[in-house]
């Protein structure tokens, strides 16, 4: 028996702007190993029952290194069945290091559970009584990190290959949606995740490559379109065949490959 690893997103620091979820999970943890960003506020949550460990790094101060995190989550997980969360401020998948850690409990084979959060950018629009996205004049958002990780040199800002695009209503024409992305410097190769119906009881996450979005006809709405590298992250296994995709049974089936 294992427990079950919780990564949970802390919000920008107000507690009352964590999700009924994230609150519910901070209640029934074992065990939480949190970053330095998190608040005391949020901290008040947490069962008085838990193990409360601070794993933070800040402003150049690695008190912990994720290596050593990542050791934390699969030791606590697995010393009995147990909730473990991993809290993190903000939301887990915006610069969070998200992507190690995944990668350390599925090659342990612990069971994980991503719990979202307000991330920086929507609280600090908030806070400016500002839109990231008015229809007048933004109709893209990108979003940047200045720092980088040690053994990789930084590259320009905004290179096609080393940036994420979410697409907002990316249907009902995505060979239009994957013609634009081509022209905007994307390779048709670049791996994609069309998810539809997030979060609810209808949720579907569809993977393919930039190439066979363009043979894409029918989606469920509301759907999200997430492009670039970090969807080539899934196994090979969980990609979703692109015939299924295609609302035509006798439409020609694409020959590109991931």
């Amino acid at each position: 028996m294992t427990g079950k690893v919780y990564i949970v997103g802390a919000g920008p620091g107000a507690a009352d702007l964590l999700t009924l979820r994230a609150a519910k999970v901070l209640q029934s943890a074992a065990v939480v190993l949190h970053d330095d960003l998190v608040s005391p506020q949020v901290l008040d949550l947490i069962a008085p029952s838990a193990e409360v460990i601070n794993v933070g790094k800040r402003c150049g101060r690695h008190g912990t290194s994720q290596e050593q995190i990542n050791a934390l989550m699969v030791f606590y997980a697995r010393r009995e069945a147990t909730v473990v969360v991993r809290l993190k401020s903000g939301d887990p998948a915006i610069f969070g290091r998200l992507g190690e850690e995944i990668e350390s409990l599925r090659n342990a084979e612990i069971p994980f559970e991503i719990v979202p959060g307000i991330t920086a950018a929507h609280a600090s629009a908030a806070a400016a009584s500002l839109t990231l996205t008015d229809r007048r004049s933004a109709s893209a958002l990108v979003l940047l990190t200045a720092h980088h990780c040690a053994n990789r040199p930084a590259k320009a800002w905004l290179d096609p290959a080393e940036t994420t695009y979410a697409v907002y209503m990316p249907g009902p024409d995505y060979s239009q949606t994957a013609r634009q992305l081509i022209r905007m410097g994307l390779d048709e190769a670049t791996p994609c995740a069309l998810v539809s119906n997030a979060s609810s009881t209808q949720q579907q996450v569809q993977f393919l490559s930039l190439s066979e979005l363009q043979f894409v006809t029918a989606v469920a709405a509301p759907a999200l379109l997430i492009a670039g590298e970090v969807a080539r992250s899934r196994n090979e296994a969980e990609l979703c065949p692109i015939s299924e995709l295609l609302a035509d049974a006798g439409q020609p089936q694409p020959a590109f490959g991931m």
